[in-house]
């Protein structure tokens, strides 16, 4: 009986030692061990290398998108393929790996799509006949389209992924506008997607407007600053007719180019030396007044005021003022434009409405001191810009609109309209409208 317990205890032992030794044997050995995965929303394959002392099981709780397989070399080769996402959302999946007696976790994040909305430009200009212009819009989300009444989608939209080119057509720039401006937005359908509008700024510049000089005058019923000569110049319907203004000594605004006319000197008068002179037509020498009323019975050409240099500053700044006051009196604010070659007159302008549209002629300030002198631009005589060809693009840079005088031929037409300047005054302006009129076929 002895033997026999002795020998149970023995057989016990060796068959405890037995199971200790297979119970450590086992094994589930996953590399790499990092067992968490963060991938993008692109398709893509990830690999690992299982060892283990039973056979495996592999599951997916998300088998649609991420499927686990094994193939057995020498070891087990676990495959996992994740297919690309398609929504904006992230997602997870669970790998389970199994030997029967122990299991494994792998964690499978992927991110989502990221939304995307771009135009490949922000600004379009469109110069001097332009009519049209693209864009080339790249997306994954569906987005709609706003744009002002003058700019036109060419053809149907509809949206599609990925990138696509809308073209737009634009109306004719209507001949008192220099130029226009507007915002084509592509806006995402769905504001949840978590992106922006994008804007495309879109400018149109007009053709080169005709500045009548002194009015439409080079015949002799015509004379230079004469309201014949003035109303010749709206039947162009012209941009522009241009004259000179003095003051008297008793503050009457007239109309002359040079300082003296038939010998009397305009700014050291009074009107009534002035009103019975005569000129060639039999005109008696214009106010700025009776110019004013003539421009107020159309809306399509403006008056050019040129403040003549006094010899005094103090009669510059009357001259000024009064033509301000005229001004303002009449509404006719947005019928006239202002230039001199007095840097005084050009500053009380200025100084009175930064509104005021006020150009310099003398010539010798670059653009970027017209700009930060508060100028509406430059009115450069025609050698002046021959000799600075850069100021014309450097003033439409800072948003300074060019003038050039007085141009008289068609060699020099085409030179400044080349140039891209907004205004050509001339002595010819129904010559200069014709020309203008072939570059817009």
């Amino acid at each position: 009986m002895k033997y026999y317990v002795a020998f149970s205890l023995l057989i016990f032992l060796l068959l405890s030692c037995g199971e200790e030794k297979v119970k450590t044997d086992r094994f589930l050995v996953i590399q790499p061990s990092g067992l968490t995965l963060q991938v993008e929303a692109e398709a893509s394959k990830r690999f690992y290398t299982v060892k283990s002392s039973d056979g495996l099981q592999v599951t997916s709780n998300q088998p649609e998108w991420c499927l686990p397989t094994l193939s057995n070399v020498s070891f087990d080769n676990l495959k996992i393929t994740i297919t690309a996402n398609e929504s904006f959302e992230s997602r997870t999946a669970e790998i389970t790996v199994s030997n029967g007696t122990e299991q494994k976790q792998i964690t499978v994040n992927q991110a989502g799509r990221q939304p995307q909305l771009i135009a490949d430009k922000s600004k379009v200009t469109l110069m001097y006949g332009d009519m049209q212009f693209s864009l080339s819009v790249t997306s994954n989300i569906r987005f709609t389209m706003e744009f002002p009444e003058w700019i036109q989608l060419k053809g149907d939209y509809s949206w599609q992924e990925g990138t696509q080119l809308f073209t737009f057509t634009l109306s004719t720039l209507p001949d008192e506008l220099l130029y226009r401006e507007g915002v084509v937005t592509f806006t995402p359908v769905n504001p949840s997607a978590g992106v922006l509008p994008v804007s495309v700024q879109v400018m149109q510049k007009g053709f080169t407007k005709v500045i009548a000089h002194r009015g439409y005058w080079r015949t002799p019923d015509y004379p230079q600053n004469s309201l014949a000569a003035l109303q010749r110049a709206l039947d162009l319907e012209i941009y522009g007719s241009e004259l000179d203004v003095w003051i008297t000594k008793d503050g009457e605004l007239v109309v002359n180019h040079d300082a003296t006319i038939s010998g009397i000197n305009i700014e050291n008068s009074n009107y009534a030396d002035l009103k019975d002179v005569r000129l060639t037509n039999g005109e008696s020498i214009p106010t700025l007044q009776a110019f004013i009323n003539r421009v107020k019975t159309q809306e399509k050409t403006k008056l050019i005021i040129e403040i003549k240099p006094h010899t005094t500053k103090a009669n510059e700044d009357r001259a000024v003022a009064a033509v301000l006051e005229l001004v303002n009196l009449k509404a006719a604010a947005h019928q006239v434009d202002f230039i001199s070659f007095s840097q005084n007159i050009c500053s009380g302008l200025i100084a009175n409405n930064p509104q005021n549209r006020v150009a310099y002629l003398n010539g010798n300030l670059a653009p970027d001191v017209l700009k930060a002198q508060g100028y509406w631009g430059l009115d450069y005589s025609s050698s002046v810009l021959k000799a600075n060809s850069g100021w014309v693009q450097a003033a439409k840079t800072l948003g300074l609109t060019a003038n050039v005088w007085t141009v008289n031929t068609t060699t020099d037409y085409e030179y400044f309209i080349t140039m891209g300047v907004d205004f050509i005054t001339t002595d010819n302006p129904l010559e200069l409208k014709q020309l203008l009129s072939t570059y817009k076929k």
